[in-house]
This record gives structure tokens, sequence and C-alpha cells, in this order.
């Protein structure tokens, strides 16, 4: 159905999807909640997994229901 109307698969299923600009930036979209947040390492609860950003200075510089953004010197991701 979600290919009648072109909705994303992504969006359809709930997945989160992001977005890196460099080494630096991070936009995650559909994800639920903050699990822990420290400056090295931010924990994000998706729909099916959880997600684990590491780095160093990281920051959330906004965050809403439907998206955040990221910055800090980024080293993995990781989904757990």
């Amino acid at each position: 159905m979600s290919e009648q109307f072109k909705i994303p698969k992504e969006v359809s299923m709930g997945a989160s999807v992001m977005h890196i600009t460099g080494q630096y930036e991070l936009f995650v979209e559909n994800y639920k909640n903050i699990i822990a947040y420290t400056n090295e390492q931010i924990k994000l609860q998706a729909k099916t997994c959880k997600i684990y950003i590491s780095g160093k200075n990281l920051e959330i510089e906004y965050f809403n229901e439907s998206g955040m953004k990221i910055h800090g010197r980024l080293k993995e991701i990781e989904f757990v």
C-alpha cells in the first residue's frame, strides 16, 4: 500500500532514518526516546532497535517528536 501512495518505505515500516554530514553532524528521524546522553555517547530507542552514537564533544542541538540534530566528532554508530 505504501508504494501505491508513494509513502517512503522507512516511514511506513517505522524505521529510523539518518543523514550524516561529514564527521560532525547527524540528523536522526523517527526515534522513540533518548535513553542516555553524555558528551561521548548518545543512546536512542528506535522502534525495532537501540541506536548507540559514540564520539567526542557530542551535543544534541535540538530534538522534537520528528527528529534530532547531533553535533560533535562522530566515531561510531551501532545498532543493538
